[in-house]
């Protein structure tokens, strides 16, 4: 059986591939990722534009030939998250897409995609925990995948999720709030980190109850950190430790940059290029508010997550 996971983000479109053995297997076969910029045109006034739906179109169009070209998928299980979700014509762009495509979106709540998050990221730090699976260190860990409409937080022990939320801050709708020519200026830093701040109240309550000492970063924008940091380098770990010294010098060098200079920056994904200086800014303000002793790059997310999900269910059909 092979079956396909879409995670329909508000900036990047991805996919995977897997197919799942009559003796229990799980195996990867091909993934996927592709601009769609559900936020062009602006999210701000609530709607998905029409050109929105033709990037998006145009991304899916490209994700079902590289389905079909790695052999199908029995069952293609796409999920919406925030520009979807908070659009007042989200219902109508997920039926748009399901006639074309003849799939069923699943447009899910940020506390949902949270929850898949963790799972994804739980299965590529599995080498941290110890047989009750929690840290075998003991600590908690702040876990935040940054997306282009919302970014999501969890704190876990590592065998359950202690606390979870999604905040309608993703690096799209901050781009688009928080206007400039680059490099950013030090004054819309400011102001950025100050709304951030603000809006963040909950976190810092959690964060002072439970104390996570690690941090794992998902997916996305830290992908993108990693590669700059090494090249391009080690893709092939699902998890890796980034040290936070090196992760302020090259936060100084994205705000430093322009989209040009960084366009030249080995490891630097083009359609992140827009996004990666507020996703260094707002990472780098975390890691100030929390002191985490460590921190992690995870490659896996909702995708993983919802795979996860799809194979456990399938060993309860054998």
């Amino acid at each position: 059986m092979r079956v396909a996971v879409l995670d329909l983000g508000t900036n990047v479109f991805n996919m995977i591939l897997s197919e799942f053995t009559p003796d229990g297997g799980c195996n990867m076969v091909k993934e996927y990722k592709c601009a769609a910029k559900l936020g062009a045109g602006g999210l701000s006034d609530g709607l998905i534009a029409p050109v929105a739906f033709e990037t998006a179109t145009a991304a899916l169009d490209k994700i079902m030939e590289v389905i079909e070209e790695a052999g199908g998928a029995d069952q293609i299980i796409p999920y919406a998250t925030s520009a979807v979700r908070d659009a007042a014509n989200g219902t109508e762009f997920a039926e748009q897409m399901n006639r074309r495509y003849g799939f069923r979106i699943r447009i899910i709540p940020g506390e949902r995609e949270a929850e898949l998050i963790f799972k994804g990221i739980m299965q590529s730090v599995e080498h941290l925990r110890d047989a009750s699976g929690r840290f075998a260190t003991g600590e908690n860990a702040l876990m935040l995948d940054i997306g282009g409409g919302s970014n999501e937080f969890i704190i876990t022990d590592g065998a359950q999720i202690l606390w979870k939320r999604s905040f309608p801050i993703g690096m799209a709708r901050m781009r688009e709030k928080f206007t400039y020519t680059d490099p950013i200026p030090q004054q819309v830093v400011e102001e950025f980190l100050q709304f951030n701040e603000e809006i963040l109240g909950e976190l810092w309550e959690m964060v002072g109850k439970y104390r996570p000492a690690i941090f794992i970063g998902s997916s996305g924008s830290f992908d993108t950190f990693k590669d700059l940091l090494f090249n391009c380098r080690y893709r092939e770990l699902p998890s890796m430790e980034l040290k936070k010294e090196e992760l302020k010098e090259l936060d100084s060098r994205l705000v430093a940059s322009t989209a040009q200079e960084r366009l030249q920056m080995p490891g630097m994904s083009p359609i992140r290029v827009d996004y990666i200086v507020l996703a260094s800014v707002f990472t780098q303000f975390i890691l100030e508010k929390v002191n985490p002793r460590v921190v992690y790059q995870s490659s896996f997310s909702l995708k993983e997550g919802g795979m996860k999900e799809e194979f456990d269910n399938y060993l309860k059909s054998i």
